[in-house]
């Protein structure tokens, strides 16, 4: 029997699976070394942000089985979270690296500065009301991201990620943009699957935490 999948935004109700999923398939990412709580608190954060795409694929039985985290607009996206969800944010990431010592000197190693810097553009703004008007040339290219494509690691194979991967597509065209683009650990078989989807690979980066990623792009145009 097929599988049958629905994707669609992720409710409020879908991020305690939808964190699951994260942590057992990115568990060596830096942010999911903060652990569940903290996670839970970035999900909801993410998924009611201006300029956000998130979906989860749900089974027939109203299981979780994959999520997708993206933006239309990163940079709207950004300001928007630390502008709306920056003061819980941080108190779930100092929380949480206040248990792990280890985690925490990592944190203040490659993150603190910049972090330090973020919340104090957040209080001055809000103290100042002040709000970013800067807008993008009319003439650059209209780039969107996929951060996470995420799919439980016993329902792997059976095509939920395409279907993810094809919500975020539509959506970016919806929102106008000229293409997407995304990272993904080197490591993973998924670098395989975005080729297969036509993704073409646009070199690769390292973290402020020392990762390395592949980069690869999409053209919606």
């Amino acid at each position: 029997m097929p599988l049958i999948v629905n994707v669609r935004p992720i409710s409020s109700g879908d991020v305690d699976q939808a964190v699951t999923i994260h942590l057992a398939v990115l568990d060596m990412e830096f942010l999911a070394r903060f652990g569940p709580s903290f996670m839970r608190t970035y999900y909801r954060a993410w998924v009611t942000t201006t300029g956000s795409m998130s979906f989860a694929a749900v089974d027939e039985a109203g299981d979780v089985v994959g999520v997708l985290l993206g933006a239309t607009d990163p940079a709207t996206h950004v300001r928007s979270m630390v502008r709306e969800h920056g003061f819980a944010l941080v108190r779930a990431m100092v929380f949480s690296a206040a248990l792990r010592p280890r985690l925490a000197k990592d944190l203040v190693v490659t993150r603190g500065g910049r972090y330090v810097r973020g919340v104090a553009r957040l209080v001055a703004g809000r103290l100042g009301g002040a709000t970013s008007t800067s807008t993008p040339p009319p003439d650059r290219p209209k780039v969107g991201e996929v951060t996470h494509v995420l799919v439980d690691p016993s329902r792997q194979g059976g095509g939920i990620g395409r279907l993810l991967v094809d919500a975020a597509i539509m959506t970016a065209r919806d929102h106008g943009n000229d293409e997407l683009v995304l990272v993904t650990p080197p490591d993973l078989a998924a670098r395989h699957f975005y080729e297969a989807l036509g993704w073409a690979a646009d070199g690769s980066i390292v973290s402020r935490s020392g990762e390395s990623f592949l980069r690869y792009r999409f053209a919606l145009r």
